[in-house]
């Protein structure tokens, strides 16, 4: 704990904290402070190692002595940073378990011997590997060797305690190109950065340091020793893989996977497997020519499988479920067809269903759609269709009367309309519902019939009375990215928007149209003029295609972007937020739009930043204190600056505050530095004197300094001067002589008496003659 005798501020509490961040662990008052501390903490609060110490000294602690702090380097600071270059984060002062990469790479980023490193960051108080246990130099590319392969890790370096495993070697080698076709190349390869990582103080896993052509060739996905080089060691191995490599080599597969468990791959097959495995039984593995589905060694879809390979082989899927399951797959004990066909593949295929997998389940119902779509593929009956699946052992068949499907029934039951997969499954939603009508010029009613005749038991339909007849945008207006409105949840206020958007009218006979429809949960009231900037407003970032704001709250700063955004006055578009329903933290005042506007008449541009003349002008336009005018401007997003205490404010102030000296905007800023000249053209417009015009200035927050000399005579010789403060050279002070009519020494003189510094030479004494008139 930090000495409880001593106050604490938020500084102290860090620096005598182990993690410089003001919580525990503590440093202890009763052990030192070491040098790697005090560096770290110096660092992070950018000050000086020697302030820090003497603070943690008078806070009680024991620290280096001067003599040890004065010795620190810029090199200290760099090895005891994560990032190796000073700056936080920092290494902690226990040991992380990745301490040697970081020795390694600070031992190469500062061009030093690594044992060099290490034994400096155990004087500094740090804990590292043992110098000897580090090679006399560091190469360039034993950066890669030591870099976690794994993106997902928080730490940048392998951990030295943890055996460097073959797809650690092999990933590195991947990552340096190093990698070839040829196995024994790749073997070679292997070898080499093994013996590198044991020169660099990691252990290798014994699989990694012995490993062969055949293990190679083992790890490569394809089982050439090719790319793609290796089986990911944080994912199953596949039992296919396992035993198409027993086969290819004439290997027992349960020493397969003992080989791969010496390798360091941990998520393997479970045994035990078949002793053998031959050419006809890895043709039983996988389906789909070229490029084949391998079946898993626990796989959902067994049983498409077996058809797909039955097909391929020939075999009776009995026949192929023995044989899978000896060699160790699990396939449930099931009844089984006693053959199939090709023709089968289809119909246990998911692929012309919405929303299915690439199979169907064999426990799941199987969807009316599905039915119906098979039989216009096959052109069979319905009752052919539903006895095949049966046959394959698919218990839960949909009650579909049998008929003939025609081209309407499959536009029908078409998700798009066009006859073509994926078709509806076992619901019907509103929505196609009503797009179906309004294609076959029907009523939604009829349309619900004839998908009840089809076999479809669940049409979604509202509760309310469905319309009379419906037209194509009426289908429009219920279709989202997703697919269809539900007549039963809340439609989204987004929706409406972008719907009245694409036709052009109002958000709220978007609303009346959809309640028409029956959809009762629809955001009211709504405007119902049009507005082309909607979409704009109600996006997150004023972009027309969202995300959009939440329906809770506008964000704050939002009003002002997407006026900027749309082009009109925030006013507007904080009226129109609200017309749409969207709270807001004040409610809208006509005064707004003059408020908010650069010269108080509601008219562009509208600045976001803060502006005393703007403020003072609406003040007077609007006939309120200038305090109301900041309070509102505050209420309605805008961060406004506190007013000066100018004792009141007088109305030349905001010509005063006015850039062009017009009273309107835009206006100098509280940060501008007020020249000589504006002060001068400031009086003459005033008819007040510079040095009351610069006081003004003063107590309206602006920094001006008026010489007490300063005269209005004095603007054709700061005319010619540079702006923005800007050095008086030689030439500028001839010209402010020649556009003043005084000779050189009398403009130097008088720019001098102003406070002026100009260059200190003997300038002429002569006045320039004067210019003979232009003849015409």
């Amino acid at each position: 704990m930090p000495n409880p005798l001593l106050p604490l501020d938020d500084h102290d509490r860090r620096i005598v904290s182990h993690e410089l961040n003001a919580e525990a662990p503590w440093l202890d008052p009763e052990e030192p402070v070491t040098l790697g501390h005090v560096l770290r903490a110096a660092a992070s609060r950018h000050g000086d190692p020697g302030a820090t110490g003497s603070r943690l000294a008078e806070l009680g602690y024991r620290v280096p002595s001067p003599e040890e702090l004065a010795s620190a380097t810029d090199d200290d600071r760099k090895m005891i940073s994560r990032d190796i270059d000073g700056s936080g984060p920092w290494i902690g002062p226990g040991n992380d378990g990745h301490l040697r990469g970081h020795v390694l790479a600070a031992a190469l980023r500062l061009n030093r011997p690594p044992a060099e490193i290490a034994a400096r960051l155990v004087e500094l108080g740090h804990p590292a590997p043992a110098p000897d246990s580090f090679p006399e130099r560091v190469l360039d590319e034993d950066r890669d060797l030591i870099i976690h392969r794994d993106r997902t890790s928080p730490r940048r370096w392998i951990a030295d305690d943890t055996l460097v495993t073959l797809g650690h070697v092999i990933a590195v080698l991947q990552h340096m190109g190093k990698l070839t076709r040829v196995p024994q190349q790749t073997v070679l390869a292997i070898a080499a950065v093994c013996e590198r990582f044991t020169r660099l103080g990691y252990r290798v896993a014994p699989g990694a340091a012995e490993v062969t052509v055949d293990d190679v060739v083992l790890t490569s996905v394809g089982l050439d020793g090719c790319t793609p080089w290796r089986l990911d060691p944080d994912e199953p191995v596949p039992l296919h893989h396992v035993l198409r490599f027993a086969q290819a080599h004439d290997r027992d597969p349960n020493e397969v996977v003992a080989r791969l468990g010496r390798l360091g791959y941990r998520r393997l097959p479970e045994g035990p497997l078949a002793g053998s495995v031959d050419r006809e039984e890895v043709g039983l593995l996988g389906h789909g020519g070229n490029r084949k589905t391998w079946l898993a060694q626990e796989d959902p879809a067994w049983f498409p499988h077996l058809v797909a390979v039955g097909v391929e082989t020939g075999k009776a899927p009995a026949e192929v479920a023995d044989r899978l399951r000896a060699l160790g797959f699990t396939i449930p004990e099931q009844e089984l067809p006693a053959e199939v066909s090709e023709s089968d593949l289809p119909l246990v295929s998911g692929r012309d269903l919405t929303g299915a997998g690439p199979w169907l389940s064999r426990t799941d119902p199987v969807p009316v759609g599905h039915i119906l779509y098979s039989a216009h593929a096959r052109d069979a009956s319905v009752a052919s269709v539903l006895a095949r699946l049966a046959k394959l052992g698919y218990p839960s068949l949909p009650d579909v009367p049998d008929r003939h499907v025609t081209e309407d029934d499959l536009r029908l039951i078409s998700e798009r309309g066009d006859g073509a997969a994926p078709v509806l499954g076992d619901t019907v939603p509103y929505g196609r519902v009503l797009r179906a009508a309004a294609v076959s010029d029907t009523g939604p009613r009829e349309i619900a019939d004839r998908y009840r005749e089809l076999g479809y038991t669940d049409v979604v339909l509202p509760d309310g009375p469905l319309p009379e007849s419906v037209t194509e945008r009426d289908a429009d207006l219920v279709t989202i990215d997703t697919g269809w409105l539900a007549p039963d949840e809340a439609v989204p206020l987004p929706h409406v928007v972008q719907r009245a958007h694409a036709e052009g009218v109002g958000p709220a006979g978007i609303a009346r149209r959809l309640h028409a429809l029956g959809f009762p949960q629809v955001p009211a009231p709504l405007p119902d003029t049009p507005h082309p900037g909607d979409l704009v407003m109600i996006s997150k970032d004023a972009k027309p295609d969202g995300p959009y704001i939440p329906s809770t709250g506008v964000p704050e700063g939002h009003i002002q972007r997407a006026a900027d955004a749309v082009g009109v006055n925030p006013h507007e578009v904080a009226v129109r937020l609200a017309a749409l329903g969207y709270p807001l933290e004040f409610t809208p005042h006509p005064d707004d739009a003059v408020i908010v506007s650069e010269s108080a008449d509601g008219q562009a541009p509208w600045p976001r930043w803060s502006a005393l003349g703007r403020v003072l002008l609406a003040a007077k336009v609007l006939g309120r204190t200038p305090e109301g005018i900041v309070d509102r401007r505050r209420e309605l997003g805008y961060r406004e600056e506190d007013l000066p205490d100018a004792g009141g404010f007088e109305e030349q102030d905001i010509l005063l505050l006015s850039e062009n000296l017009d009273a309107r905007g835009p206006w100098i800023g509280s940060s501008r530095h007020i020249s000589l000249q504006r002060v001068l053209r400031a009086a003459r417009i005033t008819g007040r004197s510079p040095q009351r015009i610069g006081e003004r200035l003063t107590l309206l927050g602006r920094e001006v300094h008026v010489p007490p000399a300063l005269d209005v005579r004095d603007n054709d010789l700061l005319e010619a001067l540079p702006r923005y403060g800007k050095p008086v050279k030689t030439e500028h002070v001839l010209a402010a002589a020649s556009r003043a009519g005084r000779s050189p020494a009398e403009a130097a003189a008088r720019l001098r008496e102003l406070d002026i510094e100009v260059p200190d030479l003997d300038y002429p004494t002569r006045r320039p003659a004067p210019t003979p008139p232009r003849l015409p």
